[in-house]
C-alpha cells in the first residue's frame, strides 16, 4: 500500500454493500506496492443504488484507473458504463471498470476467476459434468457462462422469484438446451438435481455476514464425491462448506477466485501481468 497519496496516484474504488468482509482491495494494495505501481484500491459502500450515478459521476472527474463492483450492483452499474467487452454483454453483469480515454468500459472476470480456481485447486474440467447452482445473481451468471462455454452438459439453476429460469433462458439462448431454472419451492427436483451434480455451487451470498450459519443446501441432498464449491471466502468456511465436508464432499471456498479474478482485474487497470505467486503472498499476509 503507499505510503502517500499524490496527485499521480491512480485510483481504484471497489463499490458494494455490504464491504466489511471483504478483503480484496487489501490483497491488491499490497500486490501494487510489490510491483511498484503508484495505485491505491478503497472500498465505498453504497447502501442504496439510488446513490451509484452520482458516486461514478465523481468518479468520471478524478484520477481513477477504475473501479471494481460487488453484490448488489453487478447488473445495476451497467446504465452508467459507456460500454461493455463481449463477456459482460453476454453475461449482463459486470464487476470491473476501466476508465480508458475518457470513457468507462466494463468487464467480468467472475467467471474467468471460479474456473480458473477449480481447474487449478481441484483439477476440475467441465466438459461433459452436470452443474447444479444455487443462485442466479450476478456473480452466478458470469460463472455458469463461463462453465457453459467449456462444454459442461447439464446446468441446472435454484433460485427464488423466477430469476433462475430467466438466467437459464438467457443461457439456453446462447447454449440450446443446456439449462434449466428451479424455484427454491421445488424440493423434489431440489433433491433430486442436487444429488444428480458433479459441482454444486452455492453462490447465493448465503453463509456470508449478515447470514452467517445459513446454506441454500440440505446436507442430505448431497452425497460423497461431489465437489462442492462456495463463491465465498469470509468466512473460509461456510455452513454449506461444512455441511458438504460431513457428507464427504470435495470442497473449495471464493478464495481462489478473489486471486484470479484479482489478476485480471490488475492487468485491466495496469497494463501489468502479476505473478499468481504475489497474489497468494498477499491474500495469505492479509488473513
Amino acid at each position: 500500500m503507499p505510503r502517500h497519496i499524490t496527485v499521480d496516484t491512480k485510483l481504484v474504488a471497489l463499490l458494494g454493500y455490504p464491504l466489511k468482509q471483504s478483503v480484496s482491495y487489501l490483497i491488491q494494495n499490497q500486490v501494487y506496492e510489490e510491483l511498484g505501481l503508484d495505485y491505491y484500491y478503497f472500498p465505498v459502500e453504497l447502501p442504496r443504488k439510488e446513490q451509484l450515478e452520482c458516486v461514478i459521476h465523481g468518479f468520471r472527474q478524478m484520477n481513477f484507473a477504475g473501479f471494481a463492483v460487488t453484490k448488489p450492483y453487478k447488473e445495476c452499474v451497467l446504465p452508467y458504463l459507456d460500454r461493455l467487452d463481449d463477456t459482460a454483454k453476454k453475461v449482463g453483469a459486470c464487476n470491473t471498470v476501466v476508465m480508458r480515454d475518457g470513457q468507462l468500459v466494463g468487464y467480468n472476470t467472475d467467471g474467468v476467476g471460479s474456473v480458473r480456481s477449480l481447474e487449478v485447486e481441484r483439477g476440475f474440467c467441465a466438459r461433459g459434468k452436470r452443474i447444479f447452482s444455487y443462485g442466479a445473481g450476478g456473480a452466478a451468471r458470469a460463472v455458469l457462462f463461463q462453465l457453459a462455454s467449456q462444454e459442461a452438459k447439464q446446468i441446472t439453476i435454484a433460485a427464488l422469484d423466477g430469476m433462475a429460469q430467466r438466467l437459464a433462458e438467457d443461457l439456453n439462448r446462447c447454449y440450446p438446451g443446456l439449462c434449466q431454472g428451479v424455484d427454491m419451492s421445488q424440493r423434489d427436483i431440489l433433491v433430486q438435481e442436487t444429488a444428480k451434480a458433479d459441482l454444486v455451487l452455492n453462490l447465493t451470498g448465503l453463509g456470508m455476514a449478515p447470514h452467517l450459519n445459513e446454506t441454500p443446501a440440505d446436507s442430505t441432498w448431497l452425497r460423497p464425491g461431489q465437489l462442492c464449491y462456495d463463491a465465498i471466502y469470509n468466512p473460509e468456511k461456510t455452513r454449506f462448506l461444512e455441511d458438504a465436508e460431513a457428507a464427504g464432499c470435495q470442497t473449495l471456498n471464493g478464495l481462489g477466485m478473489v486471486i484470479y479474478q484479482g489478476l485480471a482485474q490488475i492487468e485491466l487497470w495496469t497494463g501489468v501481468r502479476a505473478d499468481p505467486e504475489i497474489m497468494y503472498h498477499a491474500l495469505h499476509t492479509t488473513l
